[in-house]
């Protein structure tokens, strides 16, 4: 029952059933208010017609029965009426007091009777005196209702000139007449009827066959492009609107079509640069296993060769190169272990992090380029210290490839790098730690803020950057459980907003 009344819901929603209502009400409008207005019209003259007939039949059963009257001769006046009745269309006449008794009548049963007291009697209206004139219509039969006065002629019989003397009652019928009414009246029903019925018929198949018929022809042309056909085609023929609508669905499918293969040429590319970067990532795999090995015997060469140094000279100004190198050596070590960590050949080493001393680390090594280039560089942070789970090479690695990118962009002696950290507290514990990132270089165009975090990506020009430095920065701190974004807000310089989680107590 429910699905029957969803059906039929939807089918007095449709397009169709509304513009099928909509050609039924104007064709009600433009055909039955003119037959409408016909059969009033033809009403009101039938019914002055049938009016004149009934007066003119008066007039002459007046004047059939005059000499009579004027004679005073009640059976010439009795047989004049009999012979009156005889006429077809003449169903009765009599002629009744004021009062209403019946003095003469076709009838003669009804002699002497009261006129009201019979069933046959037209109830006149109330309202009007016996000395008014009315007609009355019952059914096919008309009354005229004619007051009969005193004339002067009169006085011989009658001293009251000027007063009603008798009633005179026409009832007639007029069967041919009203027949041709009723068949005019019948013929003009009917005819609008089947007027109205014959163009809704032939409506309804022009809609069916020019535009429903179109419909579903484009309709099922967007049920095939929902089912991922980009071959099928709408034809329509012509220069109608559904005509151009088909040819805008058929440019639409193409246009489709050709998004489509685009998309798949740029999935395959995405799919063969997947594949150069793990074999890129097989390869550095490789070169971190091969460069960890000499870094190590640097590195022990350079620690045995300090030692010597300090046995024989502490004071000696080598001593601070030497540390330098190692420093440095070290760093290689653990930067082939972060790329072995990343091809899974090594664990990952977290610990509590104290994160304002990985920035001022990070400026330290950095230090000599930064003099060099007379940048200002400076650091805000709380008065307490911030700690995060981290590993403070890979951390420093993100703030030294900040500060790297910072110092190809901005002009030397002009160039200010700032960095601010903040806090997100929750009852009085530290939840989150941001770190605002920001230098007045010339920023990062806006058509570039969706690419600069892609490996290989880069605007360095002379080919200093290999297009890595932020794509390392990112996957670091997304190891780390944090992130890194552009603030958009930024018109002036590239600004970078850092998020980690703080410290709390737990690996």
């Amino acid at each position: 029952m429910l699905s029957l009344l969803k059906k039929l819901f939807l089918k007095f929603q449709s397009l169709k059933f509304r513009l099928m209502a909509l050609i039924t009400v104007m064709l009600i409008v433009v055909v039955g208010l003119p037959v409408g207005f016909f059969i009033y019209e033809l009403d009101d003259n039938y019914e002055e017609f049938s009016k004149n007939l009934i007066e003119t039949a008066s007039q002459v059963v007046y004047q059939f029965i005059y000499d009579g009257m004027m004679k005073n001769d009640s059976l010439m006046i009795q047989q004049n009426l009999k012979l009156l009745a005889m006429d077809p269309s003449i169903q009765l006449v009599r002629i009744y007091e004021p009062h209403g008794r019946i003095a003469f009548s076709s009838s003669e049963s009804e002699i002497n009777k009261n006129v009201r007291d019979l069933a046959e009697y037209f109830d006149f209206n109330k309202s009007v005196s016996n000395e008014m004139e009315s007609f009355v219509r019952k059914d096919n039969i008309y009354a005229h209702h004619h007051p009969i006065y005193v004339q002067e002629e009169c006085q011989p019989c009658h001293t009251n000139v000027g007063s009603v003397i008798g009633i005179l009652d026409v009832q007639a019928g007029f069967t041919s007449s009203d027949q041709l009414y009723r068949a005019s009246k019948n013929l003009a029903i009917f005819g609008g009827a089947v007027i109205i019925i014959i163009l809704w018929i032939l409506l309804n198949l022009l809609y069916q066959s020019q535009v429903e018929s179109r419909l579903k022809v484009i309709m099922s042309g967007f049920d095939k492009l929902s089912r991922g056909d980009f071959h099928s085609k709408v034809k329509i023929p012509g220069r109608h609107e559904l005509a151009v609508l088909a040819d805008k669905f058929n440019k639409m499918v193409e246009n489709l079509k050709s998004a489509r293969f685009k998309e798949d040429q740029f999935l395959q590319e995405k799919l063969e640069r997947a594949d150069r970067l793990v074999t890129l990532g097989e390869v550095a795999a490789e070169i971190a296993h091969e460069v960890n090995n000499p870094a190590g015997i640097i590195l022990s060469r350079a620690e045995i060769l300090k030692d010597e140094i300090l046995e024989q000279n502490p004071d000696n100004k080598s001593v601070e190169d030497l540390n330098i190198i190692i420093q440095q050596t070290e760093k290689i070590a653990e930067t082939t272990r972060s790329i072995l960590h990343y091809s899974r050949k090594l664990p990952q080493d977290y610990a509590k992090t104290n994160l304002g001393e990985i920035i001022k680390h990070s400026i330290k090594i950095l230090e000599p380029r930064i003099k060099k280039s007379k940048v200002k560089i400076s650091i805000n942070r709380p008065d307490n210290d911030l700690f995060v789970w981290g590993n403070f090479s890979q951390l420093e690695q993100v703030f030294c490839n900040l500060i790297n990118n910072s110092l190809d962009f901005i002009q030397p002696e002009k160039g200010v790098i700032q960095i601010s950290i903040e806090q997100e507290q929750n009852d009085g514990k530290p939840e989150r730690h941001y770190i605002i990132y920001r230098d007045n270089g010339p920023g990062i165009p806006h058509e570039y803020r969706d690419k600069i975090f892609s490996p290989f990506f880069t605007t360095k020009q002379d080919e200093k950057g290999t297009g890595l430095g932020l794509f390392i920065v990112k996957n670091i701190l997304v190891n780390h459980k944090g992130s890194i974004k552009i603030d958009e807000r930024n018109r002036e310089g590239a600004r970078f907003v850092i998020e980690l989680e703080a410290y709390n107590g737990k690996s």
